[in-house]
């Protein structure tokens, strides 16, 4: 059953990556722009589409080393968070946010990156 769980996951990535290799030659050879340029708001869907399949990536890393060591490693799942994280900073309109939801957004990246610098230490610690 774990098995099947991982190869699902792993194709809907892969999925996701030929459908994101379609939008990309789509969006620069569209017959309606004068160039052969992106816009900026096709450049933000792209990149949005791209940080999804990166934590693809990164869930499917964590559903496999779940399964072989049978242990939740705490790096990879905030890997995942912190990649979550900067997909939203990067495509967020700051006109749409009221000041204290992106005060808030600041603090659980620090969060996100004190924990990350807690848990590489400990592992240098425990490795050496």
């Amino acid at each position: 059953m774990s098995f099947v769980v991982l190869i699902l996951m792993t194709a809907i990535v892969a999925i996701a990556i030929v459908e994101l290799g379609i939008i990309l030659i789509l969006d620069i050879f569209d017959p309606t722009d004068d160039v052969l340029f992106l816009e900026i708001d096709e450049l933000f869907s792209i990149f949005g589409f791209f940080f999804i399949i990166l934590i693809g990536f990164e869930l499917v890393e964590t559903v496999e080393m779940y399964f072989k060591d049978n242990v939740i490693h705490a790096e990879v799942v905030l890997l995942v968070a912190v990649i979550a994280v900067s997909r939203k900073v990067i495509l967020l309109d700051l006109e749409k946010y009221e000041p204290l939801a992106i005060v808030g957004l600041g603090i659980i990246i620090i969060a996100l990156g004190g924990c990350y610098c807690l848990i590489k230490s400990s592992y240098r610690r425990k490795h050496t």
